[in-house]
């Protein structure tokens, strides 16, 4: 469809104060009046990497106008935001933003919308993760020239260095990035001698570091590192004493990392398959040194490796695997649907979060969802994130729907909208392949989907009709006009009798006919895409407005679905209570 506006519309648009989505839909701009809104909704999901719509430059931009606006008008709240973001437990898992916001803020808040306890406290929560974190901050500062750290920053990098083990630190003690751990220790050793005995083993670690590789043998610093001293005796083994019924021991005392020990152990040789299994046996035995993401991108080695499935299935069961998201899943399944039942195994601990209730996922098959989720090298897109949150909510509903085609001539043949029935004995895994589910493509045509969810709702009335609508989107749709279809010459007397503008923002429409017709419906808009505007009212009643690649949201959903607010007081809010229950979120860090 064009994106041509006409001068009519844009006078309109202009006087009620609608922006314009990328394909030319009206929409809302709450950058201004509804600021931190603005930031959670359209930045949440912000992977700052060259998109559909924007390049890398654009967003890096767009994120740092998102923090400072919403620190003119809650000071505390972006870096309330950047723990947040990071958190992968109870927030976002946003490794990149979690090490970037910080220092945005840091390089470009004005010293009177600032409070240094803040940002030593909210700056450490960010930090506080991996120490691969801190070295990622600093190295902002030198890419996007954003000066030296501050003193309150500077503070905080020591805080969350001082929380990490021996283990921690060792592990991305690499020096392939441009900021080497051993450099920021460098950099903030006397805050680390101002912590005491807490920064003291950084500190250790920070020597041995910067100490060249022959002097490290004999260093001062290895007696306060147990840790180091047993992997320096484990690579002094030849590669053959894997096989040695002494090497789990080993593993497990040298507590490193599953890269090292396969790398050094499992080279070519007569013996490399039973060298192979005999590593991947004692990795899964060892505590802590094949954590859940590991776990997963190895499952296939593992397998091929020779370890018995019934092993990895029983390590499998024991597992959380808090912090791995349903697309993550997914991409593992793709390389190996041999092992399909570890991977349902996996899947099913996203299904354990879904809240209560009758779900339908619409997924948004536009090609401007085929942007990379996890940087320009990853293989998954926000599309196939999209098809897998898709999958997760048949499981309440045995339905899933994609919406696509920006041609109102096809949507008045039905084909805005594929909505796939999940077959009976099927996986919500196994669902993110069915070809029904995956029928959209081309543009977005939200509107046109909406309405042809109606008619399929009438046509099927054995179907009871969801209690809460999930659209997995980008929010970049199109407008809500063209020629209605014969099936459909309702719609126009129905809008007008609900006041509904159909040249207006087309999802707003769509919601409010839907309502209309079929009853009352709780809508989430999740954004996988961080572009703006928002396409409905922040104030609209019964839709709440979400983003990132996360489950964790689902415990924030099932919240605002009961009502049930945070045991805090909320602060002064800049937003309807629609949104409380995300802005609150953020407050509660």
């Amino acid at each position: 469809m064009s994106r041509t506006l006409s001068t009519q519309r844009v006078k309109q648009w202009l006087t009620q104060g609608w922006a314009t989505t990328h394909e030319g839909a009206a929409a809302y701009d709450y950058s201004v009046d509804q600021p931190l809104t603005h930031l959670t909704f359209t930045q949440g999901s912000a992977l700052l990497t060259d998109a559909y719509y924007e390049g890398e430059a654009e967003q890096v931009r767009a994120l740092a106008k998102a923090l400072l606006g919403a620190a003119e008008v809650e000071p505390r709240f972006p870096w309330q935001y950047a723990a947040w973001i990071r958190d992968p437990v109870h927030g976002k898992g946003n490794r990149i933003q979690g090490s970037l916001a910080p220092a945005l803020l840091d390089g470009l808040l004005p010293s009177d919308l600032r409070d240094e306890a803040d940002v030593r406290r909210y700056t450490a929560l960010a930090l506080s993760h991996r120490p691969d974190d801190v070295t990622a901050c600093l190295t902002h500062y030198h890419r996007l020239d954003l000066g030296q750290p501050s003193a309150a920053v500077r503070q905080a990098m020591a805080d969350a260095l001082s929380g990490f083990d021996e283990y921690q630190l060792m592990k991305y003690a690499g020096a392939k990035q441009d900021v080497r751990l051993c450099d920021v220790i460098l950099m903030v050793q006397q805050e680390l001698r101002d912590l005491g005995e807490a920064g003291a083993l950084a500190l250790a670690v920070g020597r041995y570091l910067h100490a060249p590789t022959r002097a490290r043998r004999d260093h001062p610093s290895l007696p306060s590192l147990p840790i180091t001293q047993a992997r320096r005796a484990l690579w002094a083994q030849p590669p053959d004493s894997v096989l040695s019924p002494r090497f789990p021991t080993q593993v497990q005392q040298a507590r490193a990392t599953w890269e090292q020990v396969v790398s050094h152990f499992t080279g070519e040789g007569p013996d490399q398959r039973r060298r192979q299994q005999a590593v991947w046996a004692a990795l899964l035995d060892a505590p802590g040194l094949l954590p859940d993401m590991a776990l997963l991108r190895n499952l296939r080695n593992i397998h091929e490796a020779g370890v018995p499935q019934e092993s990895v299935s029983a390590v499998v069961a024991q597992r959380k695997f808090a912090k791995v998201w349903p697309h993550q899943v997914y991409a593992g399944y793709q390389r190996a649907p041999a092992l399909a039942p570890q991977f349902e195994l996996i899947f099913q601990r996203s299904l354990d979060r879904l809240p209560p209730g009758r779900h339908l996922g619409i997924t948004d098959a536009s090609g401007s969802m085929g942007v990379r989720a996890g940087g320009p090298k990853a293989s998954l897109t926000a599309m196939d994130v999209a098809l897998c949150l898709t999958a997760l909510m048949s499981e309440s509903s045995g339905l899933g729907a994609s919406f696509s085609d920006d041609s109102w001539a096809e949507w008045s043949k039905g084909r805005n909208l594929s909505i796939a029935a999940r077959a009976p004995g099927s996986s919500a895994l196994a669902f993110t392949q069915d070809p029904a589910l995956r029928a959209g493509m081309g543009g977005t045509q939200v509107f046109g989907a909406v309405m042809a969810l109606i008619e399929w709702l009438k046509a099927h009335p054995e179907v009871q009709p969801p209690d809460c609508l999930w659209f997995f989107s980008d929010m970049q749709f199109h407008p809500a006009d063209g020629e209605l279809g014969p099936s459909h010459s309702g719609t126009q007397a129905l809008a007008k009798a609900h006041g509904v503008s159909l040249s207006g923002p087309p999802l707003e429409a769509a919601l409010r006919l839907y309502r209309a017709a079929i009853g009352p419906v709780d809508v989430v808009l999740w954004n996988l895409v961080a572009y703006s505007p928002i396409p409905v009212p922040a104030d609209m009643e019964g839709v709440l407005l979400v983003s990132g690649f996360d489950t964790n949201t689902f415990s924030l959903v099932q919240r605002w679905r009961e009502g049930q607010p945070l045991e805090q007081a909320a602060a002064p809010d800049d937003s309807a209570d629609s949104q409380s229950v995300t802005l609150d979120t953020i407050r509660a860090y």
